[in-house]
């Protein structure tokens, strides 16, 4: 299939998102001649390496972005200083802060399947709690119709710690079901970032309006020491779901992996597959509890920023 003729803006290289970005484009092969690193004026010049090439950082505001770009937003500093000359007519604008609220939080094949169906260009990379709760409910939302979820979990920092603690994931399993679900967001022995904690339960809350109309009530913590995360999901349908359909359901969805047995899943196990675990679960009437385990590295918003590129230039 022939690509479309656009060339590859990363704004703010030397942001953390930005230089998970490219290393992400550097994995799936794409070429350092369709690749533009940009930056604020003040940051611009750094120069860094690129499947063997050595790239220099442009300033923005000196480019000329005439020529057809999808641009990635890793910096919501830039967006600040340049709106307008980001949202050209000709740009797709992929937005992976969470900055801009009238994107679209898109997940290819989940809620856009080509890039002629999308109406706007101003598209969003969602959080990668929200793509790992999306994965999870949206195709039982389809089949049973989903009124009410509860979420409730631990977020992992973006930085992978190797010494992060294999029993995390049995501490946090025994607290939540020792512990009512109806209670506040948990204190674990972490160290909790309440501003943080509070802007991103928020923005997840908003992204997951994007493919669900059900009531998503959200609630979790923040643990620099860990990668992933961790999930204990409460979900209310309007139809009985069928536990023997559900692991079909979850096949056909292609990320998620219903692990059929009570084993716990490990760090190991997280970072062998790009997959979203679903284990534990439990049906009670028109209730389903499970769990839900992700490597945000490996599943997360810039591998699902990618594959937005993937949809864009088909």
């Amino acid at each position: 299939m022939q690509q479309k003729n656009y060339t590859i803006g990363v704004l703010g290289t030397q942001n953390p998102i930005g230089q998970a970005l490219l290393a992400e484009l550097d994995r799936q092969n794409y070429p350092a001649d369709h690749i533009y690193p940009l930056d604020l004026h003040q940051e611009a010049g750094k120069s860094f390496y690129y499947k063997g090439q050595t790239l220099t950082s442009a300033a923005l505001d000196l480019f000329d972005l005439a020529h057809p770009y999808i641009l990635f937003l890793c910096d919501p500093r830039i967006f600040d200083r340049y709106p307008h000359h980001l949202l050209h007519g000709k740009n797709w604008l992929i937005d992976c802060t969470g900055k801009i609220d009238q994107a679209k939080c898109i997940i290819p094949d989940l809620n856009v399947h080509t890039s002629r169906s999308l109406r706007t260009k101003c598209l969003c990379a969602p959080q990668s709690a929200a793509i790992a709760m999306a994965q999870a409910l949206v195709p039982l939302d389809r089949q049973y119709n989903l009124i009410t979820a509860e979420v409730m979990g631990i977020m992992g920092a973006w930085y992978y710690n190797s010494q992060a603690p294999e029993r995390l994931i049995q501490e946090t399993r025994c607290f939540f079901t020792q512990n009512s679900f109806q209670s506040d967001s948990p204190t674990l022995a972490f160290n909790l970032i309440p501003d943080y904690f509070q802007g991103i339960t928020s923005l997840i809350t908003h992204q997951m309006k994007c493919f669900s109309r059900a009531t998503i009530r959200f609630k979790t913590c923040f643990a620099p020491s860990v990668r992933g995360g961790i999930f204990y999901v409460r979900a209310c349908f309007q139809k009985s779901p069928r536990f023997s359909k559900i692991a079909d359901i979850y096949n056909q969805v292609g990320m998620c992996h219903l692990v059929t047995n009570n084993d716990l899943i490990s760090t190991q196990d997280l970072l062998a597959e790009e997959k979203i675990f679903i284990q534990n679960l439990s049906l009670r009437k028109n209730e389903l509890h499970f769990w839900i385990l992700q490597d945000y590295l490996q599943t997360g918003a810039i591998q699902n920023a990618v594959r937005i590129l993937t949809l864009l230039m088909k």
